[in-house]
């Protein structure tokens, strides 16, 4: 089975059905591809099949943070030209926090990731130009792919290709303003496995674990 990880914060459903309604206004208006959950990724990648029990071990008995808070910021428009679109975002605060917080999921979940690349990544790499044969290995040729992917904490509200009419980012702070400013305690992370079965035409969600940090 092909599979892959996303290691996630998740928000309270009174946070979540505001941010959802506005990625819904997104794909609905603009036809912004961006349809999951509101949430912040930490770790997103292909993965081995015996690794995820192990990754689930590790994670339960080494997470050891002490819970932070968020703070949600006003909406902005990011543009990523290497995507050829403007990324519309929620900003967050405690960023340094954050920073620690992916770091250590990463620490426990490389060792267990695939050797080879996302079919998602790898279209994605030859739309930009970048030659790879599938596997990581070969990413190692192309060293400004990890200013591409450095990490920095948002909430991805919709994707819009330059080519499309861009969106009023004013609109998304009035329908954002009840929750901006809104204070959310951290104290854990979601665990979502994909599984692609051989003729499934796309990724299915096989579970979700909510792992809690250990104080």
């Amino acid at each position: 089975m092909d599979c892959d990880i996303s290691i996630r914060v998740t928000f309270p459903e009174d946070i979540t059905a505001v941010l959802r309604k506005e990625k819904e206004r997104f794909v609905t208006q603009y036809g912004s591809s961006y349809k999951s959950e509101p949430h912040i990724t930490l770790y997103l990648d292909h993965y081995t099949e015996e690794g995820y029990p192990e990754l689930l071990s590790d994670l339960r008995s080494g997470l050891r943070i002490k819970p932070l808070s968020i703070t949600l910021l006003p909406p902005k428009v990011r543009p990523e030209t290497h995507r050829h679109r403007n990324l519309y975002i929620m900003d967050v605060s405690n960023k340094e926090r954050l920073d620690e917080l992916q770091k250590n999921v990463e620490a426990f979940a490389i060792p267990y990731q695939s050797p080879l690349v996302s079919e998602k990544k790898r279209l994605r790499l030859e739309r930009q130009g970048i030659a790879t044969d599938g596997t990581r290995e070969s990413l190692k040729a192309h060293p400004e792919l990890a200013a591409q992917e450095k990490f920095d904490p948002h909430i991805t509200l919709g994707e819009i290709d330059f080519d499309k009419p861009r969106a009023d980012i004013e609109t998304s702070k009035e329908n954002l303003a009840a929750i901006m400013g809104k204070d959310i305690l951290i104290s854990g992370v979601s665990v979502f496995f994909y599984g692609k079965k051989e003729g499934d035409e796309k990724a299915k969600l096989i579970e979700e674990i909510n792992i809690p940090f250990i104080q």
